[in-house]
Order: C-alpha cells, then structure tokens, then sequence
C-alpha cells in the first residue's frame, strides 16, 4: 500500500500460489473513510470490492476488463492514471534489490526484503528532508 508520494506504508508478502485477493484481506487496509484504493485486473471481483465499499468505506478504483459488466471507459482511465504510482513505486524497489537475494531461512528473506521496503521509505524521507 503506498501513498501518492511514493511511500509505502503496509506490505504484505504472500506465496506465489495465493491468489492476489487473498493477500489484499491480509492487510489491514488502515485508510480513511472515502480514500481510493488503485488495484490492478487481478483484484477484480465485485465481491470484495462491494465489502470493501461497505466494511471499509473505501473507494476501490480497479482496472477492468473491457467484457467486465462494471467497465466504464473514464473510470477505467482514472484507475489507469492513479495505478501509475504503484507502478513507480514497483520499479524504484526493484532497483533497490540485488540480482539475487540470498537467505537461508522464510524468515531471513522476509527481513532482508522488508530492509530494502525501509531502505526506499528512508530514501523518500531524506529528500523530502533536503529539499
């Protein structure tokens, strides 16, 4: 989850045989009331989406499908546009990251992961500091 200034504030890793819903519900989704939420096609179900309306109050902006019954061309560009920081955000980690990254335990590769998650947070808030 990271905000329009490119800091990321919950993570949430998961195996690669779960589902990408399935670790949405895994976060704790702490937004305020009316925020939106930017997902990609694979968060795409009007299931969690309505709970999400509903439970959280918060305003999933998806990208759709085109043969999605809930695709509508400007919401689909809204989505599109808000999506691109998450993106960013996905590439400035990526290169953070080594080639590989070594560890001998789950939970020696969690850490180092979440190291370099805090090394991109600290790198924001030092250029925000310096200008």
């Amino acid at each position: 989850l990271v905000d329009d200034g490119k800091f990321v504030h919950e993570v949430n890793l998961t195996p690669g045989s779960f589902h990408d819903l399935a670790s949405l519900l895994l976060l704790p989704l702490d937004l305020p009331e009316g925020a939106e939420l930017y997902l990609d096609r694979g968060y795409e179900s009007h299931l969690y989406e309505d709970l999400l309306r509903e439970a959280q109050e918060v305003v999933p902006m998806v990208i759709r499908r085109r043969n999605s019954r809930r695709y509508l061309p400007w919401m689909q560009y809204l989505a599109i546009v808000g999506r691109r920081v998450v993106e960013t955000v996905g590439s400035m980690l990526h290169h953070l990251f080594p080639r590989r990254i070594h560890a001998v335990t789950q939970e020696g590769f969690v850490i180092k992961v979440l190291t370099f998650v805090l090394a991109h947070n600290i790198s924001l808030l030092t250029q925000k500091m310096a200008g």
